[in-house]
């Protein structure tokens, strides 16, 4: 447990280089982190974001670091979706029984960039990206996953 904390204060450092002081204030977008505080190791990370009002788009796959965070990027506010999954066996998916989880096409073999919805191509499969909502006020946002093998 010690460790853990020692690894989610070092985060923390991190997050704050990265983006500097915390000051809240509302914008039209926010910045993404995040950060692998798992048993799972090799995680990428695909998102689902606004491009504008209307648009969204899914681009994947960033590497996030066995217990470290990564900057993810800079995205219209207010909500993303996620889908990430381990060399090991980790996977995080909205389940089939979440109404906001929304189906996207992926690649798992190669980098891609997707206008979304259906159906996949070829070498594309359908997985469920989980839906987070990020507070108004919050002008940096940090998705940290977690889970045991």
């Amino acid at each position: 447990m010690k460790a853990l904390a020692t690894v989610l204060a070092v985060c923390g450092v991190l997050l704050v280089c990265l983006f500097g002081s915390s000051r809240a204030q509302q914008s039209q977008t926010f910045e993404l982190a995040v950060c692998n505080m798992s048993d799972f190791q090799g995680v990428f990370m695909a998102v689902r974001h606004k491009q504008d009002a209307q648009k969204w788009q899914v681009d994947g796959w960033y590497a996030i670091p066995d217990g470290g965070c990564t900057f993810i990027g800079t995205y219209p506010r207010d909500a993303f979706y996620y889908y990430a999954e381990s060399n090991d066996g980790g996977e995080w998916s909205a389940a089939s029984s979440d109404q906001t989880g929304q189906p996207e096409c992926v690649n798992h073999d190669q980098w891609f960039t997707e206008a979304g919805g259906a159906p996949c191509a070829q070498g594309q499969e359908s997985v469920r990206f989980r839906l987070i909502n990020v507070p108004a006020n919050q002008a940096r946002f940090t998705q940290t996953l977690t889970g045991k093998k």
